[in-house]
């Protein structure tokens, strides 16, 4: 395994990306205590979370969103194979922009392991739909209401169990 694998168009780098955006040595990407340090080293710059750089380090992590010359993605998978991180699941949640206070200074990508609104009000919404069904239905049709009653206790136990699990 390689220290810092290079990326760009050139057949010296370690990642090759053929797009005439991408500068033959764009960019260079390391592991430093743990984490992935990209560093910007092209003419066209980078984006990152949105963010345009220049002749920049940065901390990212796994997976973050990553426009070589502001057009091509970084190939994440080559990354993984070519530089692995343990204790990493790529991908895993948004990735958000937060400086860091240091001399100099350096910007750092961090993960949100956050379930979001929408899991939570589905979550709530679900299990109370079906015992609205099941109190609906259990004078006019029985087998469809105890199918709701059914479908609203396993969603309820399934909703606790990822609230156990989360803790």
């Amino acid at each position: 395994m390689k220290p810092t694998i290079t990326i760009g168009r050139s057949s010296h780098c370690d990642i090759i990306i053929p797009n005439g955006s991408v500068s033959r040595e764009h960019a260079r990407m390391s592991i430093v205590g743990g984490n992935y340090v990209y560093e910007d080293v092209g003419k066209n710059g980078s984006v990152i979370g949105g963010r345009v750089i220049h002749g920049q380090r940065i901390t990212v992590a796994a997976g973050a969103e990553i426009l070589l010359a502001g057009k091509v993605p970084l190939p994440w998978a080559q990354i993984y194979a070519m530089l692995p991180l343990r204790g990493v699941r790529p991908y895993d949640g948004d990735t958000h922009y937060e400086p860091v206070h240091n001399d100099p200074p350096q910007y750092v990508y961090v993960t949100d392991e956050s379930i979001g609104v929408g899991y939570g009000i589905l979550a709530f919404l679900i299990p109370l739909a079906g015992w609205i069904m099941y109190f609906a239905w259990k004078d006019d049709s029985p087998k469809k209401a105890s199918q709701a009653n059914t479908i609203a206790w396993a969603s309820f136990v399934i909703n606790l169990l990822g609230i156990i699990a989360a803790l």
